[in-house]
């Protein structure tokens, strides 16, 4: 740890030199206070992850698991994470309790007139003695603003989607005819408390979604997804109607809206032989072919936005990832461009290089950008690029990596032109990390961007 007066040298020097901007560095996250989590009957934790759901989910699986003979639905959300890299998922999941195996890897939440259908992973979960299928669906920010119309929402639906389809309308009545309308209807008292609890932990000011989506991809191999579509304005000429509650064509439907579908699908070169109008294995292989080309969440769902790309009407627009903000020059030397940081046990590069505090008792400060070295020379860290975090008057003192074998590990140095994420992090005490007043001086050929660290959870 540097002394007073060294802090005291290298503001003045930042001044002498001239700063090339001021800046203010926006805190995604601070470390989550998880100990009201751990009131709840479902709270486990497994080395630093963690997960909770709340008690009333509790008590509706294990009356779904009582439930003998017939078919029943239910969802909820719980909340997961990671102490060592601070992350908090919110996960929204399905749970399906019948005669037969769905397989499910899709899930449609209509809420009113705005329905979204969600890619799930699907894995069997044994509740007692009964074995119910489980379809967990990762939230992000879209996701959880999307959830959130539960509370105002006056009919809600839920389609399974896999091998088979299952679908049911939770609604909230004084008395139910049968314990599964109760169960089912439970799905909307559960999910209210987590949303509480996700606001708790400061979820609106989160701003650590993409660490989210690796994460998720580590464990699961795929990342959140979610498409959302406005219900009610089917066209009364419609060459292809689609007059059911969900507005699609999907799995066990049938009809001539599907034979419609799979001549379409067969003009378009995504399906052979003849239709049957019968919406089985082909023309679920079909549609999926389809979104994947147009773009679309890779599912069995066949709605107006894919009929229309069929039809030539309309393209899939795809989300822009590029950049995370302009790069600005320092000193000659590179540009650099500091997006986001937060406080964690550790991080990690793209494909799993793991940086970890040495101290279980503190917490690592992590800033996360991008750096391009504009010289002919090879960029070195520390000795041409070096950082500076200070809380009041006291330094700490820091590491700068980047990224590089295509993001599988961390390096200290940049070839000439080359661009990559940037990473500067120090070792802090946990107590720290609650402290408002964080500085983050970046400099390179005699100038320095300085950071002023704002907001945060």
């Amino acid at each position: 740890m540097m002394k007073k007066s060294m802090v005291s040298l290298l503001l003045a020097l930042a001044l002498l030199l001239g700063a090339a901007c001021a800046d203010e560095l926006k805190l995604a996250a601070r470390p989550a206070d998880l100990s009201p989590l751990e009131r709840y009957a479902a709270w486990t934790e497994e080395g630093a992850a963690w997960r909770v759901y709340s008690n009333e989910t509790v008590a509706a699986l294990n009356q779904l698991a009582a439930e003998a003979g017939g078919s029943a639905g239910y969802f909820y959300l719980a909340i997961s994470g990671d102490r060592a890299e601070g992350i908090v998922q919110p996960e929204l999941v399905f749970c399906y309790l019948g005669p037969r195996t769905l397989n499910a890897d899709t899930a449609s939440l209509v809420l009113d007139q705005a329905r979204f259908d969600f890619k799930t992973t699907h894995e069997t979960m044994l509740i007692g003695r009964v074995t119910v299928e489980v379809m967990r669906a990762p939230l992000d920010a879209a996701g959880v603003k999307a959830l959130r119309r539960l509370y105002v929402a006056r009919q809600v639906r839920v389609r399974l989607l896999g091998d088979y389809s299952y679908a049911f309308e939770p609604a909230l009545r004084d008395v139910y005819a049968t314990t599964r309308q109760q169960i089912e209807a439970s799905s909307l008292k559960g999910v209210s408390a987590m949303l509480a609890e996700l606001d708790a932990l400061g979820v609106a000011q989160y701003g650590l979604w993409d660490l989210n989506a690796a994460r998720w991809e580590r464990l699961y191999g795929f990342r959140p997804q979610m498409e959302a579509c406005a219900l009610g304005r089917e066209a009364a000429d419609a060459a292809i109607p689609l007059k059911n509650d969900f507005e699609m064509l999907a799995r066990e439907d049938s009809g001539q809206a599907v034979r419609r579908l799979q001549e379409l699908l067969m003009e378009t070169g995504y399906m052979q032989g003849r239709p049957d109008g019968s919406f089985g294995d082909g023309t679920d292989r079909a549609v999926r072919a389809a979104r994947r080309y147009w773009g679309m969440m890779e599912c069995g769902i066949a709605d107006r936005a894919l009929i229309d790309a069929l039809e030539g009407k309309a393209a899939a627009e795809k989300a822009d990832t590029s950049g995370t903000g302009a790069l600005a020059p320092l000193g000659g030397v590179c540009d650099v461009s500091l997006s986001r940081c937060w406080f964690a046990g550790a991080f990690a590069s793209e494909k799993g290089d793991v940086r970890a505090a040495v101290n279980g008792d503190d917490l690592l400060f992590i800033a996360e950008g991008r750096v391009l070295n504009t010289s002919a020379e090879e960029l070195t860290f520390y000795r041409q690029l070096s950082a500076a975090l200070s809380l009041g008057e006291v330094s700490f003192p820091c590491t700068l990596v980047c990224e590089t074998d295509a993001g599988a590990r961390f390096d200290t140095a940049l070839l000439p032109l080359g661009e990559a994420r940037l990473v500067i992090y120090a070792e802090v005490p946990a107590r720290a990390a609650a402290a408002d007043g964080w500085t983050l001086a970046l400099s390179a050929g005699g100038e320095t961007l300085t950071y002023t660290v704002t907001g945060g959870n």
